[in-house]
């Protein structure tokens, strides 16, 4: 019997162990669990960080983002969030009796979690996604229609034509709201650019409902490469003289025109001043085309025909409705409905093929019987979230083209993109996909000026202010009389004044109590910021100023104890105030006259971004300016100040702060930043820019030719990360650490001026440039080769521009690994008089992605290529074939003793052989 109970102890003895043991293991254990989930939780942000640079990369280039990446994303923040909890806990609760012993019970729950939580973070390191980030498939619709229907193609045509008929000066296009006025422009402006004729220039602008001269003038000076200026009169003037010049042939796209429009004004001239100048305008109201503007011929844009609009509409959805004939008659009356307009069928198909089939049908009578608003509403309400539906109804209230950044700052003060302490990069990244969302559901569209903006239909504009909206939101949008219902102004969180002149001071006294978001403008540069009485809105988030005189800030701002984000677009003199905003985060003066950022502007430490881009009065930034913003992310100089001081001309009474500050901003990921004289990066330590995600650096201020704006390829390769060097001597700066730190992650690299430091371009990097897609050379002679033979260099290499090389030998030297130059597509020579040649025929035959070969003033250049010897291959029988070359220029090469054509396939190609050109 007692052996029995023994046995019977033993095994219950045996079952008590180990659990007893877990638990006396997690007590006693505690701090070496805590410590290896902070350790996991620092790992799982470097995993974090290097895959948020992969993305952040992706989307400049206009890249969806991979769903598993996006869950990995998820879930490691909600991870982060779980296990910063766990270790806020420990530090709160893990002790007892005062603080004087142990809490045993808490150390054992805390110890469990915490080892449960590093194992969960180390499952998701190992489970990192590997490879690329983004899809290479397009992603979902992204606007109405962009292909030219049968019904619609000859007024294209039509179009074509009298741009290149001399007699027609001004023409027009009329159709109704979300016919597609806007995609045809947009076809016609593609074919423009393709065909390089018969205009310099194509520059273009929206007009909309209520001008903005401002705007209207900036936009064609920016298309004309005009400097900006803030008077309106000086713009007016400099656009006039631009285009009568005769030398120049310019086309002004004019799009949705409500009323008549003085083009003197803008600067557009008129009759026999205008010679070489063409316009092209959209409108609803034909009388304002024909009878106000003038335009002959005018263009009738009708809405799709039956067959054709059903087809968009079945395109959309995709094969639901050849699942089931029923709905497919049910949809063709729903199409009916929608008069032809593909903005609303793309719209409306879009929403529905998100929709099971009850849903589906359902829906199909609701729209069968409402208007336009109604439907506009119905889409809306389809969007996924809260979050995503409050972006839209921002993009409404703004409406026309908007800056993406625009919508990143007024989002992030209202929390849409998640804790408003999340990093900028990470809400940028939360913008990207929300917009991508609404746009899946065809109710943006891409922007007119590439991916830093997005467009809403001015159909959906209208609706999202209208009263079909009024029981979601109360959205104030006010150009007139300045007038409106008391009831709206008490309870609007978002509001956009845009009055007549110098009005807003006496329209703001005692409104919008409850306002997060304020955006004011003047329809003139004369209204004064000064007058204005922000007294009773102490809730105010972010404040947008654009188009006014501000002398310096009214003392009711000092109120805003909220504030988080303020933009300043204006005439602006002294800023030193806002130094006593202390909650700023973001502050914006893009595009301001602010001529001195004060060193009051350094007590602002919990900024975040600072944009000083496009201030071309900027001269001085005092010391400490830059030094105090210790957290900040986020610093645009771009096109802006330049004028960095050196240690040893710190006595100098012009006293400008010097790269040093940098130095303190270590949580700066994005830098956008001139540097004039070069030999200031010589002095000191190096500077922070090897933690850099973005950046757009120029040293010396390398003003070289813009060759990608010159072969329309802007939007191809906007927001590259990208170094301009113009050394001038200064050849020892690629040796600074900083320097060779970024050039590993530059994409876009201008090289002038360097004279003695390599000879090999591709020596200048470490790996070859594994990253780098355009890059530009010129007035170097140092350089002898592009390429040596030495290791796999420029592998994602896409346009290579080379210019005044005087002993440039070879592009490559000697053979070169098979992935070197194997992206290339448009490459560019000018006189470069040592080069005999482009390549040999080896390196010829890998290069299948060409389209573009361009070389002139190369008076040595004897043939496009040679055999691997060197010689030329004039004897070889076998044709290499370049299938995707579709431009050809050959000028001014005298020693030419070879035809491309005769050894080459291009079945695509223009030749344009001009003077100078000798083929023995």
């Amino acid at each position: 019997m007692a052996d029995v109970v023994l046995c019977a102890a033993s095994a219950v003895a045996g079952c008590l162990v180990a659990p007893v043991g877990r638990l006396c293991g997690y007590v006693i254990s505690y701090d070496s669990h805590v410590l290896e989930l902070k350790d996991k939780v620092a790992a799982l942000d470097t995993a974090r960080g290097t895959l948020q640079e992969s993305i952040a990369e992706a989307e400049n280039n206009g890249k969806s983002i991979k769903a598993i990446v996006e869950k990995w994303m998820k879930e490691v923040e909600d991870a982060d969030e779980d296990a910063r909890r766990v270790l806020n806990d420990g530090r709160a609760e893990k002790t007892c009796f005062y603080g004087w012993l142990p809490n045993p019970k808490v150390r054992y729950r805390l110890g469990r979690e915490a080892r449960r939580k590093a194992e969960h973070i180390q499952r998701l390191i190992d489970g990192k996604p590997s490879g690329k980030v983004y899809d290479d498939t397009p992603g979902g619709v992204s606007g109405a229609s962009v292909t030219i229907f049968e019904s619609q193609a000859s007024i294209l045509e039509d179009i074509m034509n009298a741009l290149d008929c001399q007699e027609c000066k001004v023409i027009g296009i009329c159709g109704p709201g979300g016919v597609g006025k806007t995609t045809l422009l947009n076809i016609v402006e593609k074919k423009l650019q393709e065909n390089r004729k018969p205009f310099n220039k194509v520059v273009r602008s929206k007009v909309s409902q209520n001008p903005n001269l401002t705007e209207i003038q900036r936009d064609i000076c920016c298309g004309l490469g005009l400097e900006d200026v803030p008077s309106e009169e000086v713009r007016k003037k400099n656009l006039s003289q631009r285009l009568q010049n005769p030398s120049e042939k310019v086309l002004v796209i004019l799009d949705d025109l409500w009323a008549e429009l003085n083009l003197t004004e803008v600067g557009i001239p008129m009759g026999d001043e205008s010679r070489n100048c063409k316009l092209l305008l959209t409108s609803r109201n034909k009388s304002v085309l024909e009878q106000r503007m003038h335009t002959e011929p005018t263009f009738d844009l009708d809405g799709l025909n039956e067959h054709e609009a059903f087809r968009l509409f079945e395109e959309t959805i995709g094969n639901k409705l050849q699942q089931d004939e029923n709905l497919k008659a049910d949809a063709a009356q729903v199409v009916r409905k929608l008069a032809g307009l593909p903005l609303l069928i793309t719209s409306v198909a879009s929403t529905l093929k998100c929709s099971d089939e009850s849903t589906w049908k359902c829906m199909l009578k609701k729209i069968e019987d409402s208007h336009n608003e109604r439907i506009v509403r119905w889409s809306y309400d389809y969007l996924e979230s809260k979050d995503v539906k409050c972006l839209f109804l921002l993009c409404g209230l703004i409406g026309g083209t908007i800056k993406v950044e625009l919508l990143l700052e007024l989002g992030m003060v209202l929390g849409l993109f998640g804790q408003f302490n999340d990093t900028i990069q990470l809400s940028r990244h939360k913008l990207n996909k929300m917009l991508g969302s609404i746009h899946s559901f065809c109710l943006l569209q891409h922007g007119g000026h590439g991916k830093e903006n997005v467009t809403i239909h001015d159909l959906y504009s209208e609706e999202v202010i209208s009263d079909a909206f009024s029981d979601q939101i109360s959205l104030m949008f006010n150009n007139k009389d300045g007038s409106w219902p008391k009831v709206k102004h008490e309870r609007c969180w978002a509001c956009l004044v845009n009055v007549g002149r110098n009005r807003l001071a006496e329209l703001l006294v005692g409104q919008f109590p409850p306002v997060k978001i304020l955006m004011l403008a003047e329809k003139s540069d004369r209204g004064d910021c000064n007058r204005m009485d922000f007294t009773y809105m102490e809730e105010l988030r972010a404040l947008y100023l654009c188009s006014m005189r501000i002398t310096s800030f009214p003392s009711s701002m000092e109120i805003l104890r909220n504030l988080q984000s303020l933009s300043i677009n204006c005439y602006v003199e002294d800023v030193a105030n806002l130094g006593k905003l202390k909650t700023l985060q973001i502050l914006n003066f893009t595009g301001s006259t602010i001529s001195k950022l004060p060193k009051e502007i350094g007590d602002l430490t919990d900024l975040r971004l600072l944009n000083l881009s496009d201030c071309k009065k900027l001269k001085i930034i005092e010391p400490g300016a830059l030094k105090g913003l210790i957290n900040l992310e986020e610093l645009y100089v771009e096109r802006s100040f330049d004028r960095w001081m050196g240690v040893d001309e710190m006595q100098s009474e012009s006293c400008n702060a010097t790269l040093a500050e940098l130095k303190s901003l270590t949580k700066l990921t994005s830098l956008k930043i001139s540097i004039l004289k070069p030999t200031i990066l010589l002095e000191g330590d190096d500077l922070p820019f090897g933690n850099l995600i973005n950046f757009w650096i120029n040293i010396g201020n390398a003003e070289l030719i813009p060759m990608l704006e010159c072969f329309g390829l802007m939007m191809r390769y906007e927001g590259l990360r990208t170094m301009k060097l113009k050394l001038e001597g200064c050849d020892s700066i690629l040796s600074r650490e900083c320097v060779k730190k970024t050039l590993q992650k530059t994409q876009y690299l201008c090289l002038n001026g360097m004279r003695e430091f390599k000879k090999n371009a591709n020596e200048l990097c470490a790996g070859g440039f594994p990253q780098l897609k355009c890059l530009n050379i010129e007035d170097s002679p140092s350089i002898k080769y592009i390429a040596n033979s030495s290791d796999g260099a420029f592998p994602n290499l896409e346009f290579l521009f080379l210019r005044n090389l005087i002993n440039l030998e070879k592009i490559c030297h000697d053979c070169v690994d098979s992935v070197c130059f194997s992206k290339l597509k448009i490459v560019i020579v000018s006189n470069c008089g040592q080069l005999k040649y482009l390549w040999c025929l080896s390196l010829m035959q890998r290069l299948g992605q060409l389209e573009e070969i361009s070389v002139d003033g190369c008076h040595s250049m004897q043939a496009i290529s040679t055999d691997d010897a060197g010689k030329d291959f004039g004897s070889i029988d076998n044709m290499v074939e370049l299938p995707n070359v579709r431009l050809l220029e050959l000028v001014d090469l005298p020693n030419m003793t070879s035809f491309p054509g005769d050894f080459f396939i291009f079945s695509l190609c223009q030749y344009v052989l001009s003077k100078g050109y000798k083929f023995h």
